[in-house]
C-alpha cells in the first residue's frame, strides 16, 4: 500500500514517514512488546491530501491574530475531501482489523525527538467506531497540526512551517482498567537510580493532559521495588494532604508495580538506554504499551 503502513512494518528510522509516535510504536512491536494492533496513515497521505500551507507574515506573539489564521486553516482541513485512493487504503485496512473501536492519534514528524518532545501539541481521539467517524477523526488530527498552540510552540522551538507534517496512528482500543505513565528516570529529581509511575483508574488521557492527580510510585531501578507511594487525593481532599504508602495501595499492586517497572526498563534498554516517557494501560491481566518517547527534561 502507498499511504498505509502496519505498525509491525515500522522502525525508529521511519520518523519522516510515520512521525515520532508511529515510528516508536513500530519499535515496540519489533521488540516483542504488547502493543494494540493498528496501522499508520503516513505523512505521505497528509501531503497528498492537504495543499501546502503558508502562514501569512504575522507576529506569532500576536495570539489573537494568529488564532484567526489558524482557525481558518483548521476549518479548511476538516472540510477537505479525501482522494478515493487514500480512503480506500484506510478503510480496507480498518476492515481487515474487523472494524474495532479505535484510538486515532496524531503523530507529527517534529515530535518525540531527543531534544524536543512536542508532547500534547496535537490531538488524540478515543473510542472512535465506524468508517465515517474514522475518516472525520483523521482529518481532525491533521487539523490539530495547525492549532494556535501547535503553531506557536513550533515557532518558539525554531521549527519552520515547511517542516510541519503529520501521520496518524489508528489502533484498536486496549482494555483500560488502569492507565498511566512511567518515567524510567525520576524526572522530579533526575535521580538515575529511581523511576516514577503515575496511574489512574480508567482511560489515561486526562492524566496525560494534566487534568487529574494520579497515584504515584517512586520505584528502585532495576528491580522495581517501591521506595515511596503517594495516593491521589480523594474527592474533596486537598492535593497537598496526600497519604503515605501505609494508608492506601493505589490502583496497582506492588507486584504490578514491579512488573511494569521491569517492562519499562526493557523498553529503555531497547532504545539504547535513553530514558523514556512511556504511556501504558492495563486490563484483562496484561499491560499494553501505547507510546514511548525520550524524556527531554533530564539534565546531564
Amino acid at each position: 500500500m502507498k499511504y498505509v503502513r502496519l505498525l509491525q512494518e515500522l522502525k525508529r528510522e521511519d520518523l519522516s514517514l510515520a512521525g515520532g509516535k508511529g515510528a516508536n510504536l513500530g519499535e515496540l512491536v519489533l521488540a516483542g512488546m504488547k502493543v494494540p494492533q493498528g496501522f499508520v496513515l503516513t505523512v505521505e497521505a497528509y501531503r497528498h491530501c492537504i495543499p501546502k500551507i503558508r502562514l501569512p507574515k504575522i507576529n506569532v506573539q500576536d495570539l489573537p491574530a494568529l488564532e484567526a489564521v489558524t482557525s481558518k486553516i483548521q476549518m479548511e482541513i476538516e472540510n477537505v475531501s479525501l482522494p478515493a485512493e487514500v480512503t480506500l487504503e484506510v478503510l480496507e485496512t480498518y476492515r481487515r482489523m474487523s472494524c474495532p473501536t479505535v484510538a486515532v492519534r496524531s503523530s507529527a514528524t517534529s515530535e518525540d525527538l531527543p531534544g524536543a518532545s512536542f508532547a500534547g501539541q496535537q490531538e488524540t481521539y478515543l473510542n472512535i467506531q465506524g468508517e465515517i467517524a474514522l475518516i472525520e477523526a483523521i482529518k481532525k488530527c491533521w487539523a490539530s497540526l495547525w492549532s494556535l498552540r501547535a503553531v506557536h510552540y513550533r515557532s518558539l522551538q525554531g521549527f519552520g512551517e515547511s517542516e510541519a507534517a503529520l501521520a496518524v496512528v489508528i489502533q484498536e482500543m486496549a482494555p483500560h482498567l488502569v492507565s498511566g505513565v512511567v518515567f524510567t528516570v525520576n524526572p522530579l529529581t533526575n535521580n538515575l537510580s529511581e523511576l516514577m509511575i503515575n496511574a489512574i483508574h480508567g482511560i489515561g488521557e486526562t492524566l496525560v493532559q494534566g487534568e487529574i492527580v494520579p497515584d504515584q510510585w517512586i520505584a528502585r531501578r532495576p528491580d522495581g521495588a517501591i521506595l515511596k507511594f503517594t495516593s491521589a487525593p480523594k474527592k474533596g481532599q486537598s492535593p497537598f494532604l496526600l497519604r503515605t504508602q501505609r494508608s492506601a495501595r493505589g490502583c496497582l499492586t506492588s507486584q504490578q508495580v514491579r512488573e511494569l517497572a521491569c517492562l519499562c526498563l526493557r523498553i529503555e534498554k531497547h532504545f539504547n538506554g535513553v530514558p523514556q516517557d512511556i504511556e501504558w494501560c492495563y486490563g484483562l491481566g496484561e499491560f499494553y504499551l501505547l507510546q514511548s518517547r525520550p524524556i527531554t527534561t533530564i539534565k546531564d
